[in-house]
């Protein structure tokens, strides 16, 4: 068995013989794979067959993953580019002279050390560099001091064409070598310079060393991209020697460097670090946020990445004292500030003599509060720049007797799930324009930027009013189901709360104010204030892509919408949310199989006054409904839900419902393809009023391109075609001829109706529809609980005729 759990590279015999050490993003081992590659079912290399198998979403920042089963490697890699741009442009708040300051120690007596050295640091600098008289301080022994000196000297003499800006004429790659010595030098002068008036050395500091090699591609990346130069924050007892390989599970910061300040460069760089941060997120199962470098020419800037936002500092050209000094102040602050303050979570840890995770899962919302739990499977990974950063792994509450491995595999019983939930302010929060989500999980950043229209709550605002949180949703389902309706199709919070950083000086959960809050009111607006949440539930399940046959998707696919159906009809709570991703199943003892339905992120409780007042585009992008896409003004409905598990089942029926399915050669030529593909999803939503509006269309553009590889393949062809009648042409409701269809009308004064949208080329813009217009999808709404019991029906007619035929 190969470990997830091996120390980083350089870590000392000291701290693997101790065991428990700070994680710092060395577990989990994500899977790296190419364009055409099929993943199997993602279960842990520790699981035995008796024990049930994880719950599991698809990351889907993988070709192979469901949602990108249409789309080709360059397919893929433009739309993330253009996203990066967009991100760029929409989400980096540039100038905030917070960033640097957010880097210093809390601790006082640290503060006061991090600025003594700073100043000292930077004296030594000029003196090198020919910029002051200062000289380098000395050591106790003169022998010591002469080596030390000489090794700075050389060390800045190697950075000094990045400093004094003659590296703009150059080559972009002899940028990094330049940058890296400076880098070096700074570490060594704090581990070396006098920490007190009697000369003696620093106890304790963090080594922030580069790789030794730059331009230079990391372990578990999903692509091809070569990152710059990249950084990792080493233990303390480990000898200053620069790291030889680099990998997106140990490393602290990446750099990325440009030849050049001009705007173009700058941009350029901004949105390949952009890029290089989201594999951070994914492979680092402990990163709250994210610090970034970018130095174009001479000017050297710093981000935070937050949920919703990056915050980068103003320029610090490091051609000029200040900016040198302000340069120092940012590295000796990373080297002597909390963990926490670099983005780790205090609360995981790596236990690398039991190969495991040690979670602390809050049991209130109290600070000293929590139950430790075990885990060796990171099921979920925070695989987006921007969002919410849901990570779910697979655990027990029993801590192990030895070390897991193939023969002494780990038993989960529950999920954790490590969240940031949006604060619940007095007023709604407002909508920027809204993003394209081009990896097809919309789910997490709700496919739109959440902006705040009052500021952060105070240090002493009342966790229990997060109203966004999943676990407030399970609760009350929980409450209202009692212990034994609808047991096992949704799940139960075992326990769960607030996560504290225990080096926090203040007595408040983790939040977005922890991350980075030097922001002032105004800057504040431009994000959501979030809560760092933590919850352990039940039951353990695992991907839909795990069904065997079309019998048992269809079992899974009727248990989970007659749940979502008892959870709306009873709890007045609306998943909004349906997809591959949110759908799971569970297999039992007999293994006989059955639904359920997980992730109520996106959930709202339509019983709340206002809650719906302002439907929000959500969703994941192929299975969104027609209403989300267009983002219609109007209230969501069951049909919505009903809508989007037509689309997944019609997703699966054109690329199969498993790995076993052999891939088509024309699976980038699909006219379903055009759900995903395109940034307009304007575009993708006429498409799927015109791949809806007839019979005759859904046959030709979506039914009859089935995949016939896929056993089974006529049963989905008769259940989309009935879901796709009870839902658009339902013949009960023909009393009311404006619900049929998928495409706007206009009435007319003869009573007739005359088709006006939908169909591309027709030049009508959605703005000019006059209000006497006639949008069925609008209609429908008023007979959303009749449509959904006949849509069960069908649902339950051939989960019966599937019987028959396996």
């Amino acid at each position: 068995m190969t470990s997830l759990y091996e120390p980083p590279e350089n870590f000392s015999q000291k701290a693997k013989e101790e065991g428990l050490v700070d994680l710092k993003g060395t577990v989990f081992k994500p899977p790296t794979l190419k364009a055409g590659h099929k993943e199997k079912p993602q279960t842990t290399s520790t699981q035995s067959a008796s024990c049930n198998p994880t719950p599991s979403k698809h990351s889907t920042r993988h070709s192979n993953s469901i949602t990108n089963k249409s789309s080709t490697t360059k397919d893929i890699n433009e739309e993330r580019k253009q996203e990066r741009a967009d991100q760029v442009e929409e989400r980096l708040v540039r100038d905030v002279s917070c960033v640097v300051d957010q880097a210093q120690p809390t601790d006082k007596d640290k503060l006061k050390l991090a600025r003594k050295l700073t100043q000292k640091i930077s004296q030594n600098i000029e003196a090198v560099i020919g910029k002051g008289d200062e000289k380098l301080s000395d050591r106790p022994s003169s022998t010591e001091g002469a080596a030390y000196k000489k090794e700075i000297a050389e060390f800045l003499e190697k950075a000094m064409p990045w400093l004094d800006g003659s590296l703009e004429h150059t080559l972009e790659k002899h940028m990094y070598p330049r940058i890296s010595a400076l880098l070096t030098a700074v570490s060594k002068m704090i581990e070396h310079e006098p920490a007190d008036d009697d000369g003696n050395s620093i106890d304790w500091y963090r080594p922030i060393l580069p790789h030794g090699k730059t331009d230079t591609k990391p372990k578990y990346s999903d692509n091809a991209n070569r990152i710059d130069v990249g950084l990792v924050d080493c233990p303390t007892d480990v000898t200053i020697t620069a790291p030889s390989t680099s990998n997106y599970r140990t490393l602290f910061i990446i750099i990325e460097a440009k030849r050049t300040s001009s705007k173009a460069d700058t941009e350029e760089a901004y949105a390949q670090l952009f890029g290089y941060v989201r594999h951070l997120y994914a492979c680092q199962p402990d990163r709250r946020f994210v610090w970034g470098l970018i130095c174009c020419g001479s000017m050297a800037n710093a981000c935070i990445f937050t949920n919703y936002r990056a915050y980068a500092s103003p320029n610090m050209d490091v051609t000029t004292p200040g900016g040198r000094e302000e340069f120092v102040r940012l590295l000796v602050g990373w080297s002597l500030c909390d963990l926490r303050q670099l983005g780790h979570d205090e609360t995981i840890s790596s236990n690398f003599k039991l190969n495991c995770l040690e979670i602390k899962v809050p049991t209130s919302n109290s600070k000293s509060k929590h139950k430790t739990y075990y885990s060796n499977n990171m099921v979920v990974s925070a695989d987006r720049l921007f969002s919410s950063h849901n990570r779910c792994f697979a655990a027990t509450d029993t801590k192990p007797e030895k070390r897991i491995s193939d023969d002494n595999p780990m038993i989960y019983n529950v999920v954790i799930k490590d969240t940031w939930a949006m604060f619940n302010n007095e007023q709604a929060p407002s909508k920027e324009k809204a993003s394209t989500d081009y990896d097809n999980d919309g789910n997490d950043d709700q496919s739109s930027l959440p902006v705040g229209t009052a500021p952060w709550p105070s240090t002493g605002f009342e966790p229990a009013r997060s109203a966004r949180c999943e676990v407030t949703i399970l609760k009350k389902i929980r409450k209202t189901f009692g212990s034994i309706h609808m047991k096992g199709r949704y799940p139960e919070v075992v326990v769960g709360g607030c996560v504290y950083q225990p080096s926090s000086p203040n007595n408040m959960p983790d939040c977005t104010r922890e991350v980075i809050g030097g922001l002032d009111l105004e800057q504040q607006l431009t994000s959501p204030f979030c809560l760092h949440v933590r919850y352990a539930m039940s039951p353990v399940g695992e991907p839909l892509e795990t069904v065997r046959s079309v019998r048992e998707l269809l079992i899974v696919l009727r248990d989970v919408m007659k749940c979502h159906f008892e959870i709306f009809t009873r709890c007045k709570i609306l998943h909004r949310d349906i997809s591959n991703n949110n759908i799971l199943l569970v297999r039992d003892g007999n293994d006989d199989v059955h639904g359920l339905l997980i992730d109520f992120d996106c959930a709202i409780d339509s019983s709340l006054v206002g809650s719906n007042r302002r439907p929000e585009r959500t969703g994941t992008l192929p299975f969104m409904s027609v209403a989300n896409l267009e983002n219609l003004p109007f209230e969501r409905t069951m049909l919505d839900d009903w809508e989007s598990l037509l689309y997944l089942v019609c997703w699966l029926g054109s690329y199969g419902i498993n790995d076993t399915v052999p891939r088509r050669d024309d699976a980038c030529k699909l006219p379903i393809r055009d759900w995903s593909v395109g940034q307009n999803v304007d575009k993708i939503a006429d498409t799927k009023r015109y791949h809806l509006s007839t019979d005759a269309n859904f046959s030709n553009f979506i039914i009859d391109k089935f995949n016939t590889a896929q056993p089974g393949y006529n049963l989905l062809q008769a259940v989309v075609e009935e879901l796709h009648w009870t839902l658009f042409f339902n013949e009960t409701i023909d009393r009311n001829e404006n619900c049929r269809g998928s495409q706007k009308y206009r009435l007319k004064a003869s009573s007739k109706y005359a088709l006006i949208g939908g169909f591309r080329g027709m030049g009508i813009s959605r703005n000019q529809i006059p209000s006497e217009d006639i949008d069925p999808f609008v209609e429908r709404t008023k007979y959303a609980k009749e449509i959904s019991e006949q849509l069960l029906e069908v649902l339950e007619k051939y989960v019966e005729e599937a019987k028959k035929t396996n």
